[in-house]
């Protein structure tokens, strides 16, 4: 799947749910209250599975993001009046910039050096925040409450207003500019139902009902988030060797498929390094990954992909992978170093093969596909050989 592509549905999907919820904030008369009563239940209950998941898939900035999430709305339930609203004004503030913190942070165990600093360091926010609920400073309030803007954004104070817009921008950096976060550009819809929910606070269920939609997105997030870990290749971002097993399972009698393999791959990475290596695979995936004819790519392993092509023969094949084959070979590739810069071109071989009655399994075609790889090896290398 493509960034753009990514980044569409990873904001269409959360944009519906939150649209939905808002729905029922506005049509409140029209819905039965024991719908509403149930709301902190599911949200609950859903920040219960979270939680679990989270915690099975060592996803952990899931665990930071929703658990202040379930504290927040203790909180404003059994607070009086005046602390109350100081927590409101505190959580306005931080908890958007939480979000960007541990968004932006790599993955670690939980367990690990740098997840007990997260811990700390979520400890601490905590710690802080109830400090200056229960002993307000005066002046550091009024401060937070100045006015930057002539509109007002009652109840939310302007510096609240500002954070918020800032993590937007920083967040929309962070998908558009590290590929590893088109996955999470979700959170720039979270972010966005976070502060409805506090602007609308004063209605009825708004809060509330902005906390389960938050939820709702943050699980079906986190279940593509692991699908995504268990079928795609980290480093390329292709489907891995597991989706092309299961992709290959639901193909009909007819289909093709090319074996292919980066020419001196193992002496390139002993000549420049491993990750100029990393840099040559991303670029020949990249590649591979726009196939035309149906295609499609997978990385099988080291310097090793796979072309799928279904309801094609080998005839078809070949020729959309020879022109990937070319165009390959023209694309330079610049080597840098801390002296020079050098460019070089990488080359690829490969061997496709079609289907036969004679295939017991998708196992054995590409067994043949393997065997008409190495013979394009053997050829001199630089070639699509058809078997």
């Amino acid at each position: 799947m493509n960034s753009s592509k990514s980044i569409a549905i990873n904001i269409a999907i959360p944009l519906f749910i939150s649209f939905m919820f808002a729905l029922m904030v506005f049509n409140e008369a029209k819905i039965p209250k024991i719908i509403f009563n149930l709301v902190p239940y599911l949200f609950y209950a859903i920040s219960a599975l979270i939680l679990w998941v989270s915690w099975h898939f060592n996803r952990n900035r899931f665990i930071f993001v929703i658990t202040p999430l379930l504290l927040m709305p203790l909180g404003f339930e059994y607070l009086d009046a005046k602390r109350a609203t100081n927590l409101f004004l505190y959580v306005s503030m931080l908890f958007p910039l939480h979000f960007l913190i541990f968004l932006s942070l790599k993955e670690r165990g939980l367990f690990s050096i740098w997840g007990i600093i997260k811990i700390i360091f979520f400890v601490l926010e905590i710690v802080v925040v109830l400090y200056f609920v229960f002993y307000p400073n005066d002046e550091l309030i009024a401060l937070l409450k100045m006015k930057i803007f002539a509109s007002s954004f009652y109840p939310l104070e302007d510096i609240s207003v500002v954070i918020g817009i800032f993590v937007l921008i920083a967040m929309t950096f962070l998908v558009v500019f590290n590929r590893y976060m088109l996955y999470n550009s979700s959170f720039l819809v979270i972010t966005l139902t976070f502060y409805a929910g506090l602007y609308f606070i004063k209605t009825p269920y708004a809060n509330k009902l902005s906390l389960l939609a938050i939820g709702v997105i943050i699980f079906i997030l986190l279940i593509r988030e692991s699908y995504r870990l268990a079928f795609y290749d980290e480093l390329t971002s292709l489907p891995g060797r597991r989706a092309l097993v299961e992709d290959m399972a639901k193909l009909g009698m007819k289909y093709s498929l090319a074996m292919i393999d980066i020419d001196h791959f193992k002496k390139f990475n002993d000549t420049y390094g491993h990750d100029t290596g990393d840099e040559v695979l991303k670029m020949v995936a990249s590649k591979l990954a726009n196939v035309s004819g149906g295609g499609k790519a997978y990385r099988y392993g080291g310097e090793e992909f796979v072309l799928l092509f279904p309801s094609r023969d080998a005839d078809e094949s070949y020729k959309h992978t020879d022109i990937l084959r070319e165009t390959i070979a023209k694309s330079p590739f610049s080597v840098r170093n801390k002296s020079s810069q050098k460019t070089i071109y990488i080359n690829i071989s490969s061997g496709v093969v079609q289907r036969s009655s004679q295939d017991k399994d998708p196992f054995a075609v590409m067994k043949r596909a393997d065997n008409a790889l190495y013979k394009a090896k053997k050829a001199g290398r630089n070639q699509v050989v058809k078997a």
